[in-house]
């Protein structure tokens, strides 16, 4: 092969290169905006479901509709001591995109932390086998309300038990895709999740 040959050969090299470099950001483009409306929809969709009354500083539940379903009293239990390493609505690659709870981690990196719910509610969902999630449980709150606590090292309440907050529904873990010990903390209203520190004040306690 001649010098010749080999630069144009180069040359051909480049330019499919290029070419196939184009075809590849225009076929990403359209899904990177379909992911980025995905997620202002999510948002738009949450601050239209939950509000804060700044007069009396009750939490509003809405419906779909617009329609008022429920006021409740912000709370101060947070289901488990620890650090807030990952907030509601942070992109989290390559694991969400939109983060939809918040992730409170063990400060010393242990397994093992008593997790409790938020507020009183009726176990719906209890998954004590490892998957994407890890083990987990969802606590149904009346109202469209549901609270889910994953990653768990082991589950300890069954489907239709009563709970209320102080009441340990499980262990701290770290199953499933997860970095480290921690619970992945989400509220969803009617099916769409939430920013949980509508509901709660303040941060979990430090881990003891």
């Amino acid at each position: 092969m001649n010098l010749m040959t080999a630069k144009i050969i180069t040359t051909f090299r480049n330019e499919i290169m290029l070419v196939l470099g184009v075809i590849l950001l225009l076929i990403t483009l359209p899904v990177i905006a379909v992911v980025e409306l995905a997620n202002v929809g999510v948002s738009a969709a949450a601050s239209s479901l939950v509000g804060v009354n700044p007069s009396n500083h009750k939490v509003e539940i809405y419906d779909p509709k617009g329609d008022l379903v429920t006021t409740l009293d912000v709370t101060t239990t947070w289901p488990v001591a620890g650090v807030v390493t990952l907030e509601f609505g942070a992109s989290d690659p390559p694991y969400q995109d939109h983060h939809t709870g918040i992730d409170i981690a063990d400060s010393y990196g242990k397994i093992g932390q008593p997790v409790t719910t938020f507020m009183p509610g009726t176990v719906s969902v209890v998954m004590n086998v490892d998957n994407q999630y890890g083990r987990y449980v969802f606590i149904d709150h009346g109202n469209a309300i549901q609270s889910q606590y994953w990653h768990l090292s082991e589950a300890l309440v069954k489907v239709g038990q009563q709970v209320k907050p102080d009441d340990v529904i499980g262990l701290e873990g770290a199953t499933g895709r997860a970095t480290g010990p921690h619970v992945h903390f989400q509220i969803d209203v009617f099916g769409i999740p939430v920013d949980p520190r509508d509901f709660i004040s303040g941060n979990p306690r430090l881990d003891p």
